[in-house]
């Protein structure tokens, strides 16, 4: 069922190796059964598929992109349902079977690992293109989640990263008092935000003054610049105890080990921007096996969280629309891909789309 003419080229932002992404015109997908056909209306620049280039972790030729919203144009046999509907995706859902999905490690489930969105060759996304295909068991499965037609395409594509958000902040624990977030890029100021209405004490670490001060706006106690005094800076607004919770959402090797120190006794520290195997970390042992310090990971979504992630976008208490700070064209993919790595003027969250002009209108 198509609800609108849809041509049989489209642009899209094809990754064939090397440092930069090609500007290509290639097939739109065709469905079959169960399928849904999505006119892309944007698509966010996620720090995960950023690392896909930079450090080769995908089989190229690949089109990727997978924060995103649009518009459902043509559904398959079995998911008419959608036909016409403004939706946000999930590019991954688990299986539900599993012993993983039983102990509700749905990131861990081998089928959640299957990309089920394409906008040509490997499944990887695709929403760096017009146009993208969703496979059947992301459409069974609870990955297509309709959202208002008033709500600003800038704010629907956050769906994604949200439900990591806050699939971390419910990994804290139940005892509230002093967390201290590492860095406030686009994620990090989403945690922050969840976790101050949450009912934490927030204290953050961020070396980039813009992001520092949008820190304090969204409820931020102090803020701090990564560096060797970080130990001694967190334990004059945390007290002689040190905080009780960390969550990294930075690499910085020099932040999490300056934090773990500083950490109660009994703390907990969670990793949450080290996404790829093989990252090595050298951290203080004796804080872990001494001070019985925990470290846990969150990675990725979870299913459980879609319908309170959906709630929490809608929830205008929260000013998700400063968040995607620039929306530039598809031709524009290797101008959005370097402001992503390296932010300034304000930047935030970076996204493109096949019609920029409308999204920032």
């Amino acid at each position: 069922m198509k609800i609108e003419s849809v041509p049989a080229e489209m642009t899209a932002c094809v990754w064939r190796g090397g440092s930069r992404v090609e500007i290509e015109t290639v097939p739109v997908p065709e469905i079959g059964p169960g399928e849904l056909l999505l006119r892309v209306e944007a698509c966010g620049l996620c720090p995960t598929d950023i690392k896909k280039i930079d450090l080769g972790l995908a089989e190229p030729p690949v089109i990727l992109g997978h924060e995103m919203a649009g518009v459902v144009v043509a559904a398959g046999q079995g998911s008419e349902k959608f036909s016409g509907k403004r939706v946000a995706v999930y590019h991954h859902v688990p299986c539900r079977n599993c012993r993983l999905c039983e102990l509700g490690r749905y990131s861990q489930c081998a089928g959640y690992k299957k990309t089920g969105t394409t906008a040509g060759f490997s499944p990887a996304g695709g929403g760096w293109a017009e146009y993208v295909k969703i496979l059947p068991w992301i459409v069974k499965g609870g990955g297509v989640i309709e959202v208002p037609k008033w709500l600003p395409v800038t704010v629907a594509i956050l769906m994604e990263p949200l439900n990591t958000c806050l699939k971390c902040a419910s990994a804290l624990p139940d005892s509230k008092g002093i967390l201290v977030i590492l860095g406030q890029g686009p994620v990090g100021l989403m945690l922050t935000a969840i976790a101050q209405r949450n009912g934490w004490e927030v204290v953050t670490v961020e070396p980039l003054p813009e992001r520092q001060e949008k820190s304090i706006k969204l409820g931020a106690k102090a803020v701090f610049r990564p560096g060797k005094d970080l130990t001694s800076r967190l334990e004059e607004v945390a007290g002689p105890l040190g905080p009780d919770a960390v969550i990294a959402a930075t690499e910085s090797e020099e932040a999490i080990n300056g934090s773990l120190g500083a950490l109660r006794p009994g703390g907990t520290l969670i990793l949450f921007a080290h996404t790829r195997k093989g990252q090595e970390l050298k951290i203080d042992a004796g804080q872990i096996g001494v001070a019985e310090k925990q470290i846990i990971g969150s990675y990725s979504s979870s299913i459980e969280l879609n319908l309170l992630t959906r709630e929490t976008l809608l929830d205008d208490r929260f000013p998700w629309g400063e968040f995607v700070t620039h929306v530039f064209s598809l031709g524009e993919i290797n101008r959005a891909l370097a402001l992503a790595k390296h932010p300034e003027g304000g930047s935030l969250k970076v996204a493109v789309s096949p019609d920029p002009g409308v999204v920032n209108a």
